[in-house]
C-alpha cells in the first residue's frame, strides 16, 4: 500500500476578523499521485496551499479536523522573482537550500547544486559566475525555484500556479519539465492553477474550487468528460480552441 504523504480533512482558514476564507476543505495523497486544485482567482486556491505547508499571510488563521503532511514536503511559488532574493545571487541561494535541507557541506552543496543545474538545463556558466535574479529570465528564475524544490529531496511537492507568470513557450517547457521529474522521483503533487487545461496536463485527480470550497473532485475524465457543476462546466467552455484558418 503506498504511503500517505497528505491529509487534509475539513480545514478552513479565516480573516483576522473571522470570516472564512476556506470552508471545509478536504483531500488526500498518496507518494505519487497527482491534484490539480483549480478555480478562478479569489476562490481560496493560494491560501488552501498555504495552509497545508504552514505559510499564511500574518493574521490568517486555520483549523483541521485533521492535517499530516509529510515532512519532506517543497513548494514552487507563482512568481518566481519575489520568491527568491533579489540581494542573492541565484547559485548561492540554491547552494545554502542544499547545505540547510541535506545538511552537508558547503563543498558537497556545491556539487549538489552544480547537478541540479544541469537536470534544470539551466547554465552551467552560473556556477563560475552567478547572477542576481533580476539578470535572469523568468523562465530561468522558475527553474531556479523548481531547482530549490527539488533540493529538499521532497516526497510532497506543492505548486502555486508556478506557469502563470511565463510566456507560453515557457509555459510548456516548464509544465513538461514539472510532469518528466515526478515521472522520474516519484513525488506526490499538489498543482494549483485557475487554467483547466494546465491542471489536465499534469494531474490524474483535479478538484473544482468555488468561493472557498470545493464544489466538484473526480478523475481527469469524470471532470472533463461529465462534469457535474455548472461551474465545471463554465470552466471547460472557457478553455479556448484553436481556430480553424481559412485557406
Amino acid at each position: 500500500m503506498a504511503e500517505m504523504v497528505c491529509e487534509i480533512d475539513d480545514l478552513k482558514v479565516y480573516s483576522p476578523v473571522g470570516d472564512p476564507l476556506v470552508k471545509g476543505v478536504s483531500f488526500s495523497l498518496c507518494a505519487g499521485e497527482t491534484l490539480g486544485l483549480v478555480g478562478e482567482s479569489g476562490s481560496g486556491k493560494t491560501l488552501t496551499l498555504k495552509s497545508v505547508v504552514g505559510l499564511l499571510p500574518q493574521g490568517l488563521s486555520s483549523e483541521a479536523r485533521k492535517h499530516h503532511v509529510t515532512e519532506n514536503t517543497a513548494m514552487i511559488f507563482q512568481n518566481p522573482l519575489s520568491a527568491l532574493d533579489p540581494l542573492c545571487p541565484v547559485f548561492r541561494q540554491l547552494c545554502e537550500v542544499v547545505m540547510a535541507r541535506q545538511e552537508v557541506s558547503k563543498k558537497e552543496a556545491r556539487g549538489r547544486a552544480a547537478e541540479l543545474l544541469k537536470r534544470l538545463s539551466l547554465p552551467e556558466m552560473l556556477i563560475k559566475k552567478d547572477r542576481y535574479p533580476g539578470e535572469l529570465s523568468g523562465g530561468q528564475c522558475q527553474r531556479i525555484l523548481i531547482a530549490m524544490a527539488l533540493a529538499c529531496n521532497p516526497t510532497l511537492l506543492l505548486c502555486d500556479e508556478p506557469t502563470t507568470a511565463l510566456d507560453v513557450t515557457v509555459q510548456k517547457q516548464t509544465i513538461e519539465l514539472i510532469r518528466d521529474l515526478q515521472e522520474e522521483l516519484g513525488f506526490a503533487m499538489v498543482f494549483v492553477t485557475h487554467n483547466l487545461a494546465v491542471a489536465s496536463q499534469l494531474c490524474s485527480h483535479l478538484a473544482v474550487m468555488r468561493s472557498g470550497e470545493i464544489i466538484e473532485t473526480g478523475t481527469r475524465k469524470e471532470i472533463l468528460t461529465s462534469p457535474r457543476h455548472e461551474y465545471t462546466r463554465k470552466l471547460i467552455g472557457a478553455i479556448l480552441d484553436i481556430p480553424e484558418s481559412e485557406v
